[in-house]
């Protein structure tokens, strides 16, 4: 089983970030995977194709970064529940690889 770690920092890059878990799912369907969301990207948590991608992929697991969330003005009780608030988005990243994550940044 791989695990997987997807970065998203950027707003245009969240509609190829969502292709390329789904590809990861068809191939590598045991994998674990999670998406870190920070920087500008978190602006876009809150719109109907995050819980769309999310209602279609809840092994997926979704972290956003609280301190982008709180730069960007996005209240925590906006999001999902099903999207967990990690203190620091580039933290989460480092913590991941660390436990042999391989990194993917659409």
């Amino acid at each position: 089983m791989a695990k997987i770690v997807v970065h998203v920092d950027d707003v245009e890059k969240v509609q190829m970030a969502f292709s390329n878990v789904q590809n990861l799912l068809t191939d590598l369907p045991t994998s674990e995977i999670f998406m870190v969301i920070n920087g500008p990207a978190v602006t876009t948590l809150t719109s109907p194709s995050w819980a769309k991608f999310m209602t279609a992929n809840p092994q997926v697991e979704v972290d956003a970064c609280q301190n982008a969330l709180t730069s960007h003005h996005v209240a925590t009780t906006d999001l999902r529940t099903q999207i967990v608030v990690v203190p620091s988005g580039v933290v989460r990243l480092v913590e991941l690889e660390g436990q042999g994550a391989a990194y993917i940044r659409p």
